[in-house]
């Protein structure tokens, strides 16, 4: 029998007390430049700030109320939802959660970041007294 054979497989401890850890995913790359790969943004939030960006400068061309504006952006938010079929993730369930969901964090989806690997390099405790500083 080879000595191989008869060796435990080491594996890593959870990385679920890490401060970077988020429901199974890494925040480490998003920690040091927020926003900068925008492949992890959630495409559904990104859509409606481009149509808010759009009836803002709609609202302001014609001079609406802010009455008129909020009827509109209700309005325009039901039709982005039945026009963009919601998250391409599967992740929104029910209308009273759109356009926010349980993967979301911020402005990315937890879907788009890499998987834990567990404990890491990386890893800093959640209780770290400098997350105070």
């Amino acid at each position: 029998m080879d000595q191989r054979d008869t060796l435990a497989k080491i594996s890593k401890l959870p990385g679920h007390m890490c401060r970077f850890y988020q429901k199974g995913r890494c925040l480490y790359e998003e920690f040091l430049n927020p926003g900068y790969n925008t492949a992890w943004r959630c495409k559904v939030l990104g859509g409606l700030e481009d149509e808010y960006d759009k009836l803002i400068r709609q609202a302001e061309a014609f001079k609406l109320s802010a009455e008129v504006v909020a009827d509109l952006w209700n309005q325009r938010v039901a039709e982005h939802r039945a026009s963009s079929g919601g998250c391409q993730k599967g992740a929104l369930k029910g209308e009273d959660t759109y356009p926010l969901c349980s993967n979301g964090h911020d402005d990315i989806c937890l879907l788009e970041l890499p998987e834990c690997e567990g404990v890491c390099k990386k890893f800093k405790p959640i209780n770290n007294s400098s997350d105070t500083e």
